[in-house]
Order: C-alpha cells, then sequence, then structure tokens
C-alpha cells in the first residue's frame, strides 16, 4: 500500500487485485464439472470475505481500511464464482471498481489536504474543511456498505440471496458469514467517516491552516466515479444479471443443475432485507460506540479493559 493514492484506486478498484477474480469466471467450464473444487472455492472466497472485513475493523490507517475493505469484497466475488454464479460475480466486479475508486481517490484528496497524513487518528474535523471530499467519502462508503439504490446494494445483495437460494451447507455458510461481514463493512465505513470528518480535530495547527479541498484535476475524476458509483448498478443490472440476457453469450459455461439465479428470486422477503438489517445495525454501532452521543469515554474503556485490548490487539495486528 506504499504506492500513489492514484495508483492503488487503479490497482486496487479496478485491474491487478479483480485479475484473479476475472481468470475464475473465464474458468468457468473447467470449475462446472468439479464440484468439489467449487465448494473449495465458496469456503475460501467466504472466510476470506469474513477475515478482511474483520481485519479492516480496528485499522488506524486510512488506506489500510479500504485496501482491506477491497479484500473482503474479493472474498464475496470469490464465493459468488464457487456458487456458479458468475455473472453476479463479475456485476460486483463492475460495481465495486467504482465506489473503491472513489474511496481510494477520496482519501488521496484527504491525504493531499492533510501534508501527507493517513494515521486517521491524526485527522478529524475535517467536514467543514473539506466538504466535497466527505460528501464523496460518504457516497462510496454508502456504495460500499449497500445502501439501498445505490449500485453496491444491486450486487452485493444478489450475492447473499444466491447463495442462500443454493440451498447446500457451502451455500448457507457462504450466505451469514457474508452477512457478517456486512456488518463489519458498515462498522469501519462509518468509523473512517466519524474518524477522519466528524470527529473533534487531532491534526497540528501548521497542517490544519493548509488545507484546501479538491482542486478540480482531483475533483472530476471524483464526480465522474460518484455518478457511477450511484446510477451505474441500477442501470446495467437487467444487462449483466437480468433473466434471460445474452450478455455473456458463450463466454460463461454453467450447468443447469448449478443455476440457481431464478430460485434467488423466490426466497423469503425478510432473508432478503437481512443484508440491509446488518448494514444499519453496523452504522448504528459504529456511530454509537465512537460518537458524542455517548460518552467518549466509554469506547476508551471499551478498548482498554482486559478482553477489550486483547480483541483490539488481535485484529489491529491482523
Amino acid at each position: 500500500m506504499e504506492g500513489p493514492t492514484p495508483v492503488s484506486a487503479l490497482i486496487h478498484a479496478a485491474t491487478m487485485v479483480t485479475a484473479g477474480v476475472f481468470l475464475l469466471i473465464r474458468c468457468s467450464p473447467l470449475f462446472e464439472y468439479s464440484p468439489y473444487i467449487l465448494s473449495v472455492v465458496c469456503f475460501f472466497g467466504a472466510t476470506t470475505a469474513f477475515f478482511a472485513a474483520t481485519t479492516g475493523l480496528l485499522q488506524n490507517d486510512l488506506k489500510k481500511v479500504i485496501a482491506y475493505s477491497t479484500c473482503s469484497q474479493l472474498g464475496y466475488m470469490v464465493f459468488a464464482c464457487g456458487l456458479s454464479s458468475y455473472s453476479v460475480s463479475l456485476f460486483h466486479l463492475a460495481n465495486h471498481a467504482f465506489f473503491k475508486a472513489l474511496l481510494f481517490l477520496s482519501a488521496g484528496s484527504v491525504i493531499h489536504a492533510m501534508s501527507d497524513e493517513q494515521d486517521m487518528r491524526k485527522l478529524g474535523g475535517l467536514v467543514k474543511l473539506l466538504p466535497f471530499t466527505y460528501v464523496m467519502m460518504v457516497i462510496g462508503s454508502l456504495a460500499l456498505a449497500g445502501f439501498p439504490f445505490l449500485s453496491g446494494f444491486y450486487s452485493k445483495d444478489v450475492i447473499l440471496e444466491v447463495a442462500y437460494a443454493k440451498y447446500s451447507i457451502s451455500g448457507n455458510f457462504a450466505h451469514w458469514l457474508g452477512c457478517i461481514s456486512v456488518f463489519c463493512t458498515s462498522f469501519y465505513s462509518f468509523r473512517l467517516l466519524h474518524f477522519t470528518f466528524l470527529n473533534s480535530t487531532n491534526s497540528y495547527k501548521a497542517v490544519a491552516s493548509h488545507t484546501h479541498d479538491a482542486p478540480a484535476p482531483m475533483a472530476i475524476p471524483l464526480i465522474c466515479l460518484a455518478f457511477g458509483s450511484i446510477f451505474i448498478g441500477y442501470l446495467t443490472r437487467d444487462m449483466i444479471i437480468g433473466l434471460g440476457t445474452n450478455f455473456f453469450e458463450h463466454s460463461i459455461f454453467v450447468l443447469p443443475k448449478n443455476l440457481s439465479i431464478i430460485d434467488s428470486e423466490f426466497i423469503p422477503t425478510y432473508i432478503k432485507l437481512i443484508p440491509l438489517f446488518f448494514s444499519v445495525l453496523g452504522a448504528v454501532v459504529s456511530f454509537g460506540i465512537l460518537s458524542s452521543f455517548g460518552d467518549p469515554k466509554y469506547a476508551y474503556d471499551l478498548k482498554m479493559n482486559f478482553l477489550g485490548n486483547k480483541i483490539y490487539k488481535y485484529l489491529n495486528k491482523k
């Protein structure tokens, strides 16, 4: 993660790290005839989504939180491939590129404004100094957390619905681990917003006096990515994952017995609402622990007691 932020945005959001998922999608004929391997792919994808999400919970480096988030989202894409839902995996890959690039470049805007400071504990109070960057970061975070009608909502929820509709051990395992990961995703997204923008400021006066919001060359890409983060999922869902779509033609092969996208349309409504519930819960818990609604001393005590300290060290040290 020691690269320049625009490089992180390109590599971590769209190209290098997602190349493996694209390879899985293109190798679908090989995987379809080996059900045991599909189960292995599903297992590792689900555990990766969970493991990386728990690691992201308590990181203090602005870019590390977003990087572990990428790793977690890759887990979703991989377990979707393990469930033979290759088109849904690619749909999430494409949506994820928009809001993750937006988050990385927004982080770059913050780091640039704050004289290359990346530690979130030394930021804070930037909502008044960098209002444009704050709005961009909120859009990216809400899309990542699966807020309704943003791009992440359309792809992440379909992945979890497809997992449930498998009615298999691996499907159930992936579904519930994925739902818990949604809670973690929402928690660390809003923790990042709180520490960076909403908290009382912890930066040096000399640094804060020179802050400036994103200039036009930085702002224009952010605006383009923000539009993508809001609308791209809605605009492309029927084209990429709609029933009967001819978008992939013969580039993806799925055995008829492995199809579950149709079944996922008919699962109970309360199952479809579980990710939304966890998403809201993650945001509420995050703000409840960190914000001044509660006593700030409460968060400190939580971290400094014996058990809290062990958990904090364990997750912070990966």
